[in-house]
């Protein structure tokens, strides 16, 4: 999954347009109701579990910031290459 289909995923979840995606969520309409179904839907979708803390993080607050963290946590999940 590329940022653009992440992107795509929050707008499909939260009902909203991501136009920019280091626009922190709150700024995109984002109530707290869209945050959980956007929370449980990325961790249904990467089999991860999502430290709700870690969204009070400026950094993760946004789309982009979401993405990467996801990405951080798959290549810390991802088995060790011989």
């Amino acid at each position: 999954m590329n940022q653009s289909q992440f992107d795509q995923l929050v707008e499909r979840i939260c009902s909203v347009q991501v136009t920019d995606s280091e626009t922190p969520l709150v700024d995109l309409g984002v109530d707290s109701l869209h945050t959980i179904a956007l929370v449980m839907a990325v961790e249904e979708e990467f089999g991860i579990e999502v430290d709700p803390d870690a969204l009070a993080d400026p950094a993760l607050a946004s789309p982009a910031g979401l993405f990467r963290y996801v990405q951080a946590w798959a290549a810390d999940a991802a088995p060790a290459r011989v």
